[in-house]
């Protein structure tokens, strides 16, 4: 059954079980999520009921607009809209991950600092109008929930997923890098293409092309590719770039 979200649009892709610390200034997201954390009338359970609102990957523009709602170039990234095609986004992807609030700081000002946690994968099957001008307006959306089958094969490639990630974390040891991971992997190969596929430094396209995967033993498979390049990459004799904005940045996402 459809569900309607607020849209938070990120240039990050976000997985279930990852966590995302968001600092929150522009005005159209402190207001939503000072509409999440508003308590109801009654004193009773929050507004909307639980604190979530669905992440959509930003293919092209800005996560930060201007007063108009211009982003740098003329990119629009306070009123995303369909595709003439259908439920595809010309700015953002049609398929996300609702967040689940864990954590709100509250500054004077209006600004919030969240942790988030990635939830349940969905696809934006309707957008709701926005009027572009404003600096108030946030897109909500019409979704619908993706199931989360395992797949034929999943668990030998859970496996092989296993076996590669450790190398990969070795290589990048060797040359002084590392990524942050968890003292043990997920043992369902579910939870595990989630938890490698948030932890692998890849470019936004791909993460995103494992979020849509069909299922846990297509993200799994299309993980170890990923990986058996990376790997070859860091071993290589003479390093070419990476990509080092995972390995730099302090981890904070800015809206």
């Amino acid at each position: 059954m459809p569900a309607a979200l607020p849209l938070f649009p990120l240039n990050t892709v976000l997985f279930p079980g990852m966590s995302v610390p968001l600092h929150v200034f522009e005005r159209r997201y402190r207001r939503l999520v000072s509409e999440l954390l508003e308590p109801a009338p009654d004193g009773g359970e929050r507004r909307g009921g639980l604190r979530r609102f669905g992440v959509v990957w930003i293919e092209l523009g800005h996560e930060v607009a201007s007063e108009s709602g211009q982003g740098a170039a003329g990119a629009d990234t306070g009123a995303p809209s369909t595709a003439k095609d259908g439920v595809l986004l010309p700015r953002v992807s049609g398929t996300g991950c609702t967040a689940l609030v864990r954590d709100v700081r509250t500054y004077g000002d209006g600004r919030y600092d969240l942790v988030v946690e990635g939830g349940a994968r969905f696809t934006v099957t309707d957008l709701s109008e926005v009027d572009a001008s404003s600096s108030e307006d946030y897109a909500t959306a019409s979704v619908s929930f993706l199931p989360e089958p395992m797949g034929p094969g999943a668990e030998e490639q859970a496996e092989r997923v296993r076996d590669l990630y450790e190398v990969y974390c070795q290589r990048l040891s060797s040359i002084g890098m590392s990524v942050g991971t968890s003292a043990e992997l997920p043992k369902d190969p579910i939870a595990l293409s989630y938890d490698v596929a948030s932890l692998v430094v890849l470019d936004q396209t791909e993460k995103q092309r494992l979020l849509e995967a069909e299922d846990a033993a297509a993200r799994l498979a299309l993980t170890a590719g990923f990986l058996r390049r990376e790997n070859r990459i860091v071993d290589a004799p003479e390093l070419p770039n990476l990509p080092a904005g995972p390995f730099l940045n302090n981890g904070v996402s800015f809206n």
